[in-house]
């Protein structure tokens, strides 16, 4: 009796045990495909996107009063789609030249590839009366890079990315912008038998779009230096040597700018009274004074403030002038250094944003 009793507790006890390793190996073999699956499945991601004047005007002490360029400040349910097959190979999460924090992006994947053609058509029908610049991207195998989809785009693609910038100094997208881009990816994808990629929620955008253009109203800042003369108006002429000398160029707007190695402008000289400087007439014009201006976020450096001061008080002596603000104040060297303080502090908060001063990204942002 005792015997058949060990006989069958030892059978249950190889069964409990071969039944352990079995569930701790389907449990191995559950956990490495899941791995597997998760190492193997491509993160989300792009078409139109161009925007990118100026009004000559003093500093303000900051707040919304300081977006002197602008300053009027003025989801249907969603669908259910399976998962794409990945491609092979893993692309950069989005375009070097979009950012997280201000761009809401949609990746849009299809296993059997987009013809870039169909895809442009599409998408300019979608968005022909889209109230905002859509950015539209592929993405190239051969470069392993994301691509501007352009007119001039051919082939097939696997991804596809669509990008909405989430403000400008028009102000922040709202509710209907946020359903006028999704639902416009959406229909692409289903048009081109894509599958769209996970869209963060309404709410979470709306409110990260408040946020970045509160940000912006705090620190889009303009810097202005006038040169008016102590006592006859400045021939054109003048101007126009003074302006060369210093390596400004004279633009189709009638403004002379001092341009970086990349055509960037740094900073701007304009006739006080905002008469536009113009090369056959620039003999007759007589200027009641000029003003040197820069926009604080799209310049790199305090250095360029500091490039533009010295140029203005140069001006100021070849043309017999002073330095004053726009109320008529005398601008010392002891304020053009808070000035530059001040620069350098907005510059802080703006890298401590992830939006670098002068950087792309920041021309974009405080376009408009």
């Amino acid at each position: 009796m005792d015997t058949d009793l060990l006989v069958a507790l030892g059978g249950v006890l190889v069964i409990v045990t071969a039944g352990f390793f079995g569930y701790s190996k389907w449990q191995e073999t559950r956990s490495r495909r899941t791995l597997e699956r998760t190492l193997h499945t491509p993160s989300h991601d792009p078409l139109l996107d161009t925007r990118h004047d100026e009004t000559p005007e003093t500093s303000g002490e900051g707040g919304e009063g300081d977006r002197v360029l602008d300053p009027v400040r003025h989801a249907p349910a969603r669908r259910e789609y399976a998962a794409a097959p990945s491609v092979s190979r893993a692309p950069h999460h989005h375009p070097d030249g979009l950012k997280e924090g201000v761009d809401l992006m949609v990746r849009l994947e299809s296993l059997g590839g987009m013809d870039a053609a169909a895809l442009r058509e599409v998408v300019l029908r979608e968005f022909r009366d889209s109230p905002r610049p859509v950015g539209w991207y592929v993405f190239d195998d051969a470069s392993n890079d994301w691509q501007p989809l352009t007119a001039k785009t051919e082939g097939q693609y696997h991804l596809a990315l669509a990008s909405l910038q989430l403000a400008d100094r028009s102000g922040a997208i709202g509710e209907k912008d946020y359903l006028r881009f999704t639902g416009g990816v959406e229909r692409v994808a289903d048009q081109l038998g894509a599958v769209p990629g996970a869209i963060e929620p309404r709410v979470t955008v709306l409110e990260r779009a408040a946020a970045l253009d509160r940000f912006c109203a705090e620190v889009d800042v303009q810097i202005a230096v006038n040169v008016v003369p102590r006592n006859a108006p400045i021939p054109g002429t003048k101007i126009r040597a003074a302006a060369e000398a210093a390596g400004l160029t004279l633009g189709e707007d009638g403004l002379y700018r001092l341009l970086d190695d990349h055509g960037v402008p740094l900073y701007a000289l304009a006739d006080l009274d905002g008469r536009p400087f113009r090369q056959p007439d620039i003999k007759l014009h007589q200027a009641n004074g000029v003003t040197l201006f820069l926009e604080v976020t799209k310049i790199p450096s305090p250095v360029v403030f500091d490039r533009m001061f010295t140029f203005a008080e140069k001006l100021a002596s070849t043309l017999d002038g002073q330095l004053v603000d726009d109320a008529g104040n005398p601008i010392t060297p002891e304020a053009g250094r808070l000035i530059r303080e001040r620069i350098a502090q907005i510059h802080q908060r703006m890298k401590a944003q992830e939006i670098p001063p002068g950087s792309s990204i920041a021309r974009r942002v405080f376009a408009g």
